[in-house]
Order: C-alpha cells, then sequence, then structure tokens
C-alpha cells in the first residue's frame, strides 16, 4: 500500500505552508527520514521527512504552491507495491476532510490579496473553515474578495459579509480615512508579526475567563536563593520562572482536566505535560516547550529553559522544540505587570500568566509580617473547563509555591 506523504502542522499559527522543492523525484527510492519535500511558512522552513521506505510514487502538489495543513503533497509506495496502489487523484484536502483549495503563490497575487482583492487568475480560494461558516450562516462566497495571504477567503470575511447591511458592502470592507501625520515607519503583518496577529485575533474570539490569585512565596523566593551556592557549579543562576514551571508541572500532572487540547467538538485529555515558555524576541514572541516536564528536576528545568531562550533569541529553535505544548505560561514580572489576561495558545484550553512579586505587609498569626506575595492570572477557554475546577488549579499552582519542600526531594 501506499503511504500519504502529508503537510504536519510546526508550530503554534502555522495554518498553511508551501511547496518550495521536492527533494526526490518520481521513481526515486526512499528510506525512513529521509528528506521528501522543503515546506516554507510564516513560522518555519523546514523538509517534511518519509515515514516508510519505499520509493516515492506520486507527487500531487507541486513546486511553488499553497496548501493548509493537513494536505496530501504525494505518496510513497513501499516494497512491493505499484502504481495500482495509488489512490485516485482527487482534490486535496485537509485533515477535516473539507476541500482544501490549492493555489500559486505569485507577489501580485499575494500583494493584491492582503489588500482584500481577488487573486489574478480569477480562482477564488476559500479556506476550509470559512467554507464551513458560509454554509452555516447562509453566505455566498461568490461575491467576497479575500483578505487573508493570496487573497483567500478566511473566517472574518466572512462574518464581515454576514454583517453587511442588505445591498450594500460590509462596514469592515470600507477604508479608514488616511491620516495626515507623516509615517516614521511601516511595519508589514507579515511572516511571524502576521502569524501573531492571526493567532492572537483567533484567539480573542474564544469565550475565556480570566482568574487572578495572589500565593505567599517567601520560603519559595528563600529557596531560590538557597540553591544560587548549589548551582554555581552548573554556571546557572536560579529564577522565580523555574520555581512556577516546576509547579504548574506538578499542577497539571494532580490535574488532567487542565492538560487538555480542545479540538473541534473533542475536549482531549493528554498523557504527557509539555510546557509552553512564551518567550519575547525582537520579531515577536515564540513558545519554545519543555517536553514532559513534571518528569524533571528545578535543575533539568533551568538548564533547557536557558537553552531554549538562547536558541530562541538566535532563531534556531528546532520545531521539536515548538510544537505539542500542553499548556502554556507566560511571564510579565519582570515588566511590574501585577495582573492581566493572557490570550490562549491554541488548542490548549489554559495559559498562566505570571504577574509581579512584591514585599506586603501580611497578617501572620494575629501579627503583621512582611511577606513576599506573587500575582499569578489563569485564562481559561470556558467551553471545556469550568469556573469552580479552573479555580481550584490555579489554588494548587498557588500552594505548591507556597510551600516548595516538595521541590527538594
Amino acid at each position: 500500500m501506499s503511504a500519504p506523504i502529508t503537510l504536519p502542522q510546526w508550530g503554534m499559527g502555522m495554518n498553511d505552508g508551501e511547496v518550495i522543492k521536492w527533494l526526490k523525484a518520481v521513481g526515486d527510492p526512499v528510506a525512513k527520514g529521509d528528506q521528501l519535500v522543503e515546506i516554507e511558512s510564516s513560522k518555519v522552513n523546514a523538509e517534511v521527512e518519509a515515514t516508510v521506505d519505499g520509493t516515492l510514487g506520486r507527487i500531487d502538489v507541486e513546486e511553488g504552491r499553497i496548501v493548509d495543513i493537513g494536505t496530501v503533497l504525494g505518496h510513497v509506495l513501499e516494497a512491493g507495491d505499484s502504481e495500482a496502489d495509488l489512490p485516485d487523484v482527487v482534490a486535496a484536502r485537509g485533515p477535516a476532510g473539507a476541500p482544501v483549495p490549492v493555489a500559486v503563490k505569485p507577489a501580485a497575487a499575494a500583494a493584491s490579496g492582503a489588500a482584500g482583492v481577488a487573486p489574478k487568475g480569477g480562482k477564488q480560494i476559500v479556506t476550509p473553515r470559512a467554507r464551513r461558516l458560509a454554509k452555516e450562516m447562509n453566505v455566498d462566497l461568490s461575491g467576497i474578495l479575500g483578505t487573508g495571504p493570496s487573497g483567500r477567503v478566511t473566517e472574518d470575511d466572512v462574518k464581515s459579509a454576514a454583517s453587511a447591511p442588505a445591498g450594500g458592502t460590509p462596514a469592515a470592507a470600507a477604508p479608514l480615512p488616511e491620516s495626515v501625520v507623516p509615517v516614521k515607519e511601516t511595519i508589514k503583518l507579515s511572516g511571524l508579526r502576521g502569524t501573531i496577529a492571526r493567532r492572537m485575533t483567533e484567539s480573542a474570539a474564544i469565550p475565556t475567563v480570566t482568574l487572578s490569585t495572589t500565593a505567599d512565596v517567601t520560603d519559595a523566593i528563600a529557596f531560590q536563593r538557597e540553591l544560587v551556592g548549589e548551582w554555581r557549579q552548573h554556571k546557572l543562576r536560579p529564577q522565580y520562572q523555574d520555581l512556577v514551571i516546576a509547579a504548574v508541572a506538578r499542577a497539571l500532572k494532580e490535574s488532567p482536566i487542565a492538560n487538555s487540547h480542545l479540538v473541534g467538538d473533542e475536549v482531549r485529555v493528554l498523557d504527557e505535560v509539555n510546557v509552553g515558555i512564551a518567550m519575547a524576541i525582537p520579531e515577536g514572541l515564540l513558545v519554545p516547550v519543555i517536553k514532559n516536564a513534571d518528569r524533571k528536576s528545578l535543575l533539568e528545568i533551568a538548564q533547557e529553559v536557558r537553552e531554549l531562550a538562547k536558541k530562541a533569541k538566535s532563531n534556531s529553535l528546532s520545531i521539536d522544540e515548538m510544537t505539542n505544548s500542553t499548556f502554556s505560561i507566560t511571564n510579565l514580572s519582570s515588566y511590574n505587570i501585577d495582573t492581566f489576561d493572557p490570550l490562549l495558545n491554541q488548542p490548549e484550553i489554559g495559559i498562566l500568566g505570571v504577574g509581579t512579586v512584591e514585599e506586603r505587609p501580611v497578617v501572620v498569626d494575629g501579627e503583621v509580617a512582611i511577606r513576599s506575595i506573587a500575582n499569578l492570572n489563569l485564562a481559561f477557554d470556558h467551553r471545556a473547563w469550568d469556573g469552580a475546577p479552573a479555580a481550584e488549579f490555579v489554588r494548587s499552582i498557588a500552594k505548591l509555591l507556597s510551600d516548595p519542600s516538595w521541590m527538594k526531594a
């Protein structure tokens, strides 16, 4: 039988990719792990690898075309197979089985598409989700001009068309008046910045709730200071964030529902605890992942965070280091921010926003004492998770940070 070559999702926010170059020709021998085709996306440039041994039996998507994740790019014939074992040629299909439009990506089409003009060539490009939404909302796609990459019609375009007055154009389509203020610099929402913009728009549409609480981390800060001498031999200085990651990993292990993805109409409770750490870089934001964080010591977590941070700054993170997170953390404590509403890293159902740690007068055993108080903010997807269990989860993190004795084991 033949094995399909499928476009995977590499990292947060990757929706599609362009086939840059096939590295094998039809009939070439293929070994499992061989690089078959080079893909460029707004997130990464990488190669799709063979999953089986055999020969390249057919190429279904030519170079220079853009397809959504999940699209079958071609097929590998395993030993003993022939061309008769290849499936019939059909329209490329996405992960949900909906047709995936394929389009050449000339510069002119990309430029006109970004401005809400139909791409040259006459063929309308509609994302699968936009097509489904249009059907649900009884919206005619034929008159919609896409504003997505290469002029493709997005869900936002469908919503704008649905909200337009009868016989008129959507309010969103009317251009805003140009500012008369001199422009110092223009920053295009493309590449990583464009991916972040799309992802934040998608996340903002989710019914999320943010729960904010505090934790007495006096003992945790004292423990952090104790580690300074112990970790000196590792040329590593302990940070408060290291303790937070360890506490979150343990809390996720104890509260499996928090360690879930919402996919379609399914809440998928995951069997690995992989914590994503939001890291700011000049171009925007990356979320490298600490895999199996619940199985790692505090020192191992700290070492991995430092290594990931170095790679993020040098733009050398691998695909594996940026994928398959199950829960994320974003830390603004160094910016003197107490509370904020973090946006979800889909398809995760929760994200912890770490705020400042500050010394405050607190009543302890009837007496006023100066304690280190941390601010924690949990945003969660209310479709998949309710307020009471989410509150219990963030309180469990606070409790684990308040008494760090378990970290010393």
